[in-house]
């Protein structure tokens, strides 16, 4: 399950973040550093935690940062670029989170419901089985019984 977390301006209502002012404000961010390995071309607009490689957050060229399923290092990260930038972080339906407890939180909430849907598909698949295992039992007995009644009535003497 991946989600989105994303750093915009004031709801998108504002310009997009320049690459001047991204480059500033990760440059305040000592967790944040410029990726290296993304191609020469943008690798500006991709930065990765110091700690952990696949952590990474990307600048895209409509002006907003994104990060596919972020970790707590990272949203942390991300409210402090946040903060310098004069911006907002946002959910990928676009619901602004106040703090990195309010993502943990709607984070926690979401998993829990989408385990909870998870837990009720299984369990009906396993209620199907279970069904179609009966009926076949069923079946089979009906059909040991025709064929036992029908082996007695033709060796009868």
């Amino acid at each position: 399950m991946t989600n989105y977390v994303y750093i915009a301006l004031d709801g998108l209502r504002k310009s997009p973040i320049s690459e001047e002012a991204w480059l500033s404000a990760v440059g305040q961010c000592e967790d944040l550093v410029i990726d290296p390995t993304a191609s020469s071309r943008r690798s500006a607009h991709v930065v990765r935690l110091r700690t952990d490689r696949r952590a990474t957050l990307r600048l895209d060229r409509f002006g907003i940062a994104a990060a596919a399923s972020p970790s707590k290092e990272l949203i942390a990260a991300m409210f402090k670029v946040a903060s310098v930038l004069n911006a907002s972080v946002y959910s990928e339906h676009f619901n602004r989170y106040r703090s990195p407890d309010e993502w943990m939180l709607r984070r926690t909430l979401h998993r829990r419901a989408f385990d909870q849907q998870r837990a009720y598909k299984e369990a009906r698949k396993d209620r199907l089985w279970r069904m179609l295992l009966w009926l076949a039992v069923c079946a089979a007995a009906a059909l040991a019984g025709f064929l036992l009644g029908t082996l007695y009535v033709t060796l009868r003497p």
